[in-house]
């Protein structure tokens, strides 16, 4: 599976987010998230709603592992530090740092556009799906 094609072209709550990945290597992700009106918490500051970073680095998450297997696995915990308010567009990096048979990590960094970081989070994915099926993508 293309990666950049599977998140930028058919993941429909990418799409509703304005998750776009920029790059993609072999365990690794970069995208960013362009703040709009609707991802504010009120409509006389626009400030993201914390589920707004959360969806971004989840999401770079599923890429990251889906540019080691081929499709990304469901999520099974993930933790998340909000650093400072998002108040403008989001950048975020995310590494898997551990492939394993059953579960994979991924460490996400999530910044602004002067590069200050806004939030990180370290989250587990299921790998390697029974049979080679995964229910959570189309086939």
């Amino acid at each position: 599976m293309d990666v950049l094609e599977r998140f930028n072209d058919r993941y429909p709550f990418g799409e509703h987010l304005g998750i776009e990945l920029t790059h993609v290597e072999e365990g690794y992700v970069e995208g960013r998230l362009e703040l709009d009106d609707h991802h504010s918490l009120s409509e006389s500051t626009r400030l993201a709603h914390g589920a707004v970073p959360f969806g971004l680095a989840d999401s770079l998450s599923a890429a990251a592992i889906a540019s080691v297997e081929g499709t990304p696995g469901p999520t099974l915990d993930v933790r998340i530090d909000y650093l400072r308010p998002a108040t403008g567009d989001i950048y975020g990096a995310a590494e898997v740092v551990r492939y394993g048979s059953d579960t994979g990590v991924v460490e996400v960094e999530l910044t602004d556009a002067e590069d200050r970081r806004l939030a990180t989070t370290r989250g587990v994915y299921k790998t390697n799906l029974v049979d080679g099926a995964n229910p959570f993508v189309d086939s």
